[in-house]
């Protein structure tokens, strides 16, 4: 399903112009102070130095905001901004316990919201998360309605904002819902804290717990603060790259807690080096492992993305395994990259699919019963 996401770009790039005009200003006028000061005998030395490293801070970030718009990372004014702000400014402050998050700006009838929020961590070696949120057209309208989740992990590196101001699931998803495709839903985007190379999943002691953090710290969370049907049938997971394969092993351990799972661009081998330095540690995490030892409680659908750029045999072996144990199973395969242009084209797909295979029909009341859980699986 194609969802149209109106073409911003040119304020990426008109970004990206006015950061090399302004750098071509600082040299320019750097060299022609330093001159004068020169030609005055006055010391010119820290001058040129200061200057000389404003120059280089403003061609660093100039070409850094190229490569982000020319490969799709950040396409206009507000993703700029809001990445900024992921990197350089302040989490906001925790809720109180039974504070409800409210988005800043109310939603309206056709245009959900997304802002951030600080989730906090009771999980080793995991900080509070700096965790984006969206919610859906008509959120701040019916106060009454509560509605399912979807837990969606960025990549290895990134951050929460990654899935709003890359992807632009915000937009992808007012489209689906305005079009009737799929029933409103929440979504939250946790900062994982993932290193270049990293997966959220346990690591070994003294490793961080990220598996722990996302059901043991993020879910209650959003319970707790969101308007949500608190229950596992309401809940999906979901990531990309290191997310995808993360979002695979955390539904498979987790049936209880999650009733479906979105895997885009997983991979075989987990690269986290703190899971490469425990042979068990890496079995434990090795996706072909995990299906094979999993028992399955219930049914779990599962959507698996694979880009042309990647070694596609992987994801299809990860396909292959998971029907082999009758999971219902949707493989998704795109002409693209290992990237969030990729992700952008299989996320209506893979939404639509997953909440179609899970039942989300429309915004439960409030008072709705929640089911007891279901088991959990486990390996055997």
């Amino acid at each position: 399903m194609h969802v149209a996401i109106l073409d911003r770009s040119w304020q990426g790039w008109a970004a990206v112009g006015a950061g090399a005009l302004l750098a071509v200003v600082c040299v320019v006028a750097l060299v022609r102070t330093v001159r004068r000061r020169r030609r005055r005998d006055h010391p010119a030395g820290l001058l040129a130095v200061t200057g000389g490293l404003l120059c280089l801070t403003l061609v660093a970030a100039t070409g850094l905001l190229a490569v982000g718009v020319g490969t799709g990372y950040v396409s206009d004014w507000a993703g700029i901004a809001t990445v900024g702000a992921t990197v350089v400014g302040d989490a906001p402050d925790a809720l109180a316990a039974g504070q409800p998050a409210d988005p800043p700006t109310p939603t309206t009838a056709t245009a959900g919201r997304t802002w951030d929020v600080t989730i906090p961590s009771h999980s080793r070696g995991v900080p509070d998360s700096d965790t984006y949120l969206y919610v859906p057209p008509g959120y701040s309208q019916d106060t009454g309605a509560r509605y399912p989740v979807l837990y969606m992990m960025h990549g290895a590196p990134g951050t929460s904002a990654d899935w709003f101001t890359a992807a632009h699931l915000d937009q992808v998803l007012d489209g689906l819902i305005d079009a009737g495709t799929i029933p409103p839903v929440v979504v939250v985007s946790p900062d994982l804290d993932l290193g270049a190379a990293d997966e959220p999943v346990d690591m070994p002691a003294p490793g961080a717990l990220h598996e722990t953090f996302l059901v043991s710290d993020v879910v209650p969370w959003t319970d707790a603060h969101l308007r949500t049907v608190p229950d596992q049938p309401h809940r999906v997971i979901g990531g990309i790259s290191a997310g995808g394969l993360g979002s695979l092993l955390v539904g498979l351990r987790h049936q209880s807690t999650f009733a479906g799972i979105v895997s885009l661009m997983p991979y075989l081998v987990p690269e986290a080096p703190a899971l490469h330095a425990s042979a068990s540690a890496l079995a434990a995490n090795e996706p072909l492992e995990v299906i094979g030892r999993t028992t399955y409680s219930e049914r779990l659908p599962v959507f698996v993305g694979i880009p042309s750029g990647d070694d596609v045999t992987e994801g299809h072996r990860i396909a292959d395994a998971l029907t082999q144990q009758g999971l219902p199973v949707q493989v998704g395969d795109y002409v693209g990259g290992h990237d969030w242009s990729t992700a952008q084209t299989m996320a209506p797909d893979a939404i639509t699919w997953i909440v179609q295979q899970v039942g989300w029909t429309s915004p439960a009341p409030a008072g709705t019963a929640t089911p007891a859980p279901s088991p959990t699986a486990t390996a055997g």
